[in-house]
């Protein structure tokens, strides 16, 4: 599982981290992942883990305790529970003032869904963001550097025979509608989605959203379709725009554009490369293994 070669320099003292961070996170994307996926997301991660001892200690801690996490450069990805984030996300979604942020209108972010906002912590548990049904799921977006949460991001209508799933453009306070977080939040989904072998990830968003229609195209989805009066939001009419991104659209371009937007061209070639050595690596101990075992049964006979 180790790679050959580490993707930095060694932390003082912990010449082995960068090693174990890296078999840690590889075993964890599991096996039912692509090969591909799972050394990109654990030379990511590795490379974020090892840049200090605290970093370590960090890493070390929350996969004891948080194993399922998704965790990328700017923010990681934990499963919704009510105990443990329906605070956190009232505070930062009523549109009071909050730690460092000003106050704003929460029709900022609520007036185009059906749901929100929220008058209580109360209300909010019994919404549709952590009242999930069994095809559904929803994720918070926790800051790596604070630890502070800040924005939800949903997935529904899983369907599995089909391959095929809907995604939801993440709520997140205003001050963080333009920045890199909610996009890396929505990249460590889809890469993950369609590592597991998902065809189709579509997204819906009200005509009238200007901010959920730049998310959208942001992300590189494929505008499809607009449906008429699609829903009843709020004692009003919802003309929906549909969009979509496939999983080839996703491995021939959608992936890697997201990817250099995010971290930059020096390290999309570096995993490109990576994935490409690790490739020609595998082949050559495949081949080797089958030339040992015809070797084996020719002497057998």
């Amino acid at each position: 599982v180790c790679q050959d070669t580490p993707g930095g320099a060694a932390i003082p003292g912990r010449p082995e981290a960068r090693f174990e961070s890296y078999a840690r996170s590889f075993a964890g994307c599991g096996r039912h992942v692509t090969r591909e996926y799972r050394r990109s997301y654990a030379r990511m991660y590795e490379m974020n883990a090892c840049k200090s001892h605290a970093t370590d200690n960090q890493s070390k801690a929350l996969y004891a305790s948080r194993p399922e996490d998704l965790i990328g450069r700017l923010v990681r990805l934990e499963a919704l529970e009510i105990d443990r984030h329906a605070k956190d996300f009232h505070d930062l979604s009523c549109g009071e003032a909050h730690l460092e942020h000003k106050p704003y209108n929460p029709k900022e972010i609520w007036a185009f869904l059906n749901y929100g906002p929220f008058k209580n912590v109360e209300e909010l548990k019994e919404s549709p963001i952590f009242v999930r049904k069994m095809n559904e799921a929803g994720f918070a977006i926790v800051e790596n550097v604070s630890n502070r949460m800040i924005g939800v991001v949903l997935l529904n209508h899983d369907d599995p025979e089909n391959l095929k799933i809907s995604f939801e453009v993440p709520v997140v306070m205003p001050s963080f509608e333009s920045r890199a977080e909610p996009i890396e939040a929505c990249f460590l989904i889809l890469d993950k989605l369609f590592a597991l072998g998902y065809r189709r990830v579509e997204l819906a968003v009200d005509s009238q959203d200007a901010a959920r229609k730049r998310v959208a195209s942001r992300l590189g989805f494929t505008k499809e379709a607009t449906i008429p009066k699609h829903m009843v939001v709020k004692d009003a009419n919802r003309d929906s725009i549909i969009y979509g991104m496939l999983n080839s659209d996703w491995t021939k371009g959608a992936r890697n554009f997201l990817y250099k937007k995010l971290h930059g061209a020096k390290l999309l070639k570096l995993d490109e490369n990576n994935n490409k050595k690790e490739n020609e690596r595998e082949e050559r101990a495949r081949l080797l293994a089958e030339k040992k075992n015809a070797e084996k049964n020719g002497k057998g006979n």
